[in-house]
């Protein structure tokens, strides 16, 4: 019996579910995806300023292929036949081995291994080392069962750093790097969700110093495990080659991922593609589920796959589930200025983060401003060319008014101004633009992950068979996140028979319920290719 799907949202995630879903599911299943907007592809925007015609990008710039979920990534790519594609950036490249923080008024680079930790740190390191070299010392939270002896499983990430390190180690290097991830503050988000390896860590080994050495760094299901030995097993050269580049861009923008996964499904018999028409309603009927549109169509699909955002979704279902408006998402005001040869940075790094508002390291020169990246030394050109990021938790610091009451014009001569007072330069940019991101990075409060396993039981009663959820709102906020959990979501949908005999309900946040999905459920005769295929 054929099935349908319906996929809801035509951003990486929804893009990468019905790519595997067309490629690993029978060519009998009927596969929907509905975008509201004209274009696919999300938050991710590759864009040509007119005069002069530079390509500048809204979202992400570059991608990690490290771990299981890089691998995962390398294989899409891979499959898309896109490798001639890519831009690589080595370990070696100054980008990859020199970072910044700005502290104390002025731009302090980061130590890129032991000698220089010890013997050049900079002000924004002087109370760091001595933290590290006392942290194994201090009082696990954890019980030898894994209950915390304080009855709280979760805390905020500036919690956990100043009970574990120091205040400075919190706000100034923990504070940065939120900024650069999630753009978030570290005093209101989850370590659980956030940090993963920081709170495994501590729950396994009593110590972060202690686990890092002892590889608690890799928190990686057994699934993800060997959904990237699989992927290896093809081209296992070119996969250890990949893996040991520190980031991957697209010569002709990082769009050419979503583009590609587009025209692929369009050259799919089974896949229907439906723009410029949002979604208006998800109603549950006795088999099935019904969708309707803005526009008046009503589809009709034996499974649902929300890829929007989860306050979303809780509108199109008003409201019959539990916490989907819980976290809020930030707005970031994305930045692209170019310059003409005369102007040059005076650091060869990627970029420079600022640390938390509260930092005791002097203020902000530009308050609400998250960093800015140095794109021209990352692509090795010429000419200087910039991404200033401003926003996110600090959003009231920058613009002191919502997101939609500030214009263009108003963004940009704030980026000049983050331009003058951090890196001093007063030139005119040759070319610029403005990418305002209204809630563009969901926020995984404090109990982030509690509220998901709710939320995965009020989805198994309420919905049963017919709704699962993926992207960034529930477990992971990155591009090879969610393309990774859309995979996930996709090959247990087919393995477990949600899609055929029912004899299993998947929601998508099934890993909340447990600390390792193991590959070891029994599989139906028919469903064991789903494997040898992917």
């Amino acid at each position: 019996m054929s099935q349908s799907v319906a996929i809801v949202g035509g951003g990486i995630s929804g893009l990468s579910a019905a790519y595997y879903l067309a490629r690993l599911a029978p060519t009998s299943t009927k596969i929907t995806l509905i975008e509201g907007k004209e274009r696919v592809g999300g938050w991710i925007k590759s864009q040509r300023a007119t005069t002069p015609s530079i390509l500048f990008e809204g979202g992400a710039r570059t991608l990690r292929p490290k771990g299981e979920t890089g691998t995962i990534l390398l294989e899409m790519i891979q499959h898309l036949k896109l490798h001639d594609e890519l831009v690589c950036v080595p370990q070696t490249d100054a980008s990859a081995q020199h970072r910044y923080i700005y502290y104390k008024n002025e731009i302090n680079t980061l130590p890129s291994n032991l000698t220089s930790a010890v013997f050049k740190k900079p002000p924004v390191m002087k109370s760091v080392l001595l933290a590290g070299l006392l942290e194994p010392f201090r009082k696990s939270r954890f019980a030898k069962d894994g209950t915390t002896k304080d009855g709280k499983e979760d805390e905020s990430v500036y919690d956990f750093m100043r009970r574990r390190f120091n205040e400075d180690t919190a706000l100034n290097l923990m504070g940065a790097l939120t900024h650069g991830i999630y753009a978030g503050d570290i005093k209101t988000l989850s370590l659980q969700s956030t940090f993963r390896m920081l709170y495994e860590a501590e729950k396994n080994y009593g110590s972060v110093v202690v686990g890092m050495m002892k590889g608690a760094g890799n928190t990686s299901s057994m699934r993800e495990r060997g959904m990237a030995v699989r992927a290896r097993a093809h081209d296992p050269d070119w996969f250890s080659k990949m893996e040991k580049m520190n980031l991957i861009g697209f010569k002709k923008g990082m769009e050419s991922l979503p583009q590609t996964l587009l025209s692929y499904l369009k050259e799919c018999d089974n896949v229907r593609i439906v723009t410029q028409d949002p979604v208006q309603s998800i109603t549950q009927l006795d088999n099935e589920s019904k969708i309707k549109t803005r526009g008046g169509e009503e589809l009709y699909a034996d499974h649902v796959i929300s890829t929007i955002p989860s306050f979303s979704l809780d509108r199109l279902i008003e409201g019959k589930l539990p916490h989907l408006s819980h976290n809020p998402s930030c707005d970031v005001a994305v930045v692209n200025l170019a310059y003409d040869g005369n102007t040059r940075l005076a650091q060869d790094g990627f970029g420079f983060l600022t640390p938390h508002r509260d930092t005791n390291g002097a203020k902000i020169p530009v308050p609400g401003t998250l960093g800015v990246i140095f794109d021209s030394n990352v692509l090795k050109e010429e000419e200087a060319r910039v991404t200033v990021m401003m926003g996110g938790a600090d959003w009231k610091d920058a613009f002191k008014v919502g997101i939609d009451q500030v214009t263009e014009k108003e963004a940009y001569e704030k980026a000049k101004t983050v331009m003058s007072a951090f890196l001093n330069i007063q030139n005119e940019p040759k070319a610029w633009m403005v990418h305002l991101q209204k809630q563009c990075i969901p926020q995984y409060l404090v109990g982030h992950q509690s509220r998901m396993r709710q939320l995965h039981q009020a989805l198994t009663e309420v919905y049963g068979h017919r709704l699962s959820v993926t992207g960034a709102s529930y477990m992971g906020v990155s591009v090879p996140d969610c393309i990774k959990n859309s995979r996930m979501l996709v090959e247990e949908l087919l393995v477990s028979g949600a899609l055929g005999s029912q004899e299993k309900i998947v929601t998508g946040l099934g890993k909340t319920m447990t600390d390792d999905l193991k590959d070891s459920r029994r599989l139906s005769k028919g469903n064991s290719s789903v494997i040898m295929m992917a």
